[in-house]
């Protein structure tokens, strides 16, 4: 009984560093969408091209959920299709901000009860964060990501574009090496050490969607 007794404890010890890990890996993830969030109503509209860095042409580009990617020629609107995320991610990076579509809003409603969303209460999923009025409402967009969406902007309104950068290794949730990294499908993914590729190995593409789900675009390779 005494012996079960230590097992007991010791297992809780192990227990509550994890926790208090993960509760400050939340913190963190909370106060860098805070940070996104007002800095999307600072930045300067977009002027330069995400591909060519050239001055936008009026006409060119690509809308994606909502957002106007500006571009300088169709061929560069062209590979703004294959990956808006990181167009939006460089647009972002020369401290400017893509527009919002005719007759499209940023969401002030919370699209499950209709009352006034709130910047603090909001579920991620693909990049995606919307916001809700209360906590319980997210179910049904990390159930139906595309419909919510789609939903949204046909009143109208569209959500939230996350292009975090990687800083958190995907294996441990530990800071990240720029040294240690794995080229996958064109994108560059980090470690904190050589030890965690392994385990990713195993299941590339569930660690690739968790880090989706915080908001992060990868890396491209090359």
């Amino acid at each position: 009984m005494k012996r079960q007794f230590w097992i007991l404890i010791f297992c809780l010890c192990l227990l509550i560093p994890a926790s208090a890990s993960e509760k400050a890996d939340s913190e963190k993830m909370k106060e860098q969408i805070t940070a996104e969030l007002k800095a999307m109503k600072e930045r300067k509209p977009q002027t330069k091209c995400p591909i060519s860095g050239a001055p936008v042409t009026e006409g060119a580009g690509f809308t994606y959920l909502g957002y106007q990617i500006k571009t300088c020629c169709e061929k560069c609107a062209e590979k703004v299709k294959k990956d808006p995320l990181s167009a939006v991610l460089k647009i972002r990076q020369n401290n400017e901000e893509p527009a919002l579509a005719k007759g499209v809003t940023h969401q002030t409603t919370c699209p499950i009860m209709g009352s006034p969303a709130k910047d603090t209460v909001y579920g991620i999923k693909n990049n995606i964060l919307v916001k809700y009025c209360c906590p319980g409402c997210d179910a049904k967009f990390k159930n139906d990501p595309s419909g919510t969406v789609k939903a949204m902007l046909e009143k109208g309104q569209a959500p939230v574009l996350l292009t975090l950068t990687q800083s958190q290794c995907p294996v441990s949730g530990n800071p990240i090496s720029k040294k240690i990294f794995i080229e996958h499908k064109g994108k560059k993914i980090y470690f904190c050490c050589e030890e965690c590729k392994p385990e990713f190995k195993k299941n590339p593409e569930k660690f690739i969607q968790s880090l989706s789900d915080e908001g992060v675009v990868l890396e491209n390779a090359g």
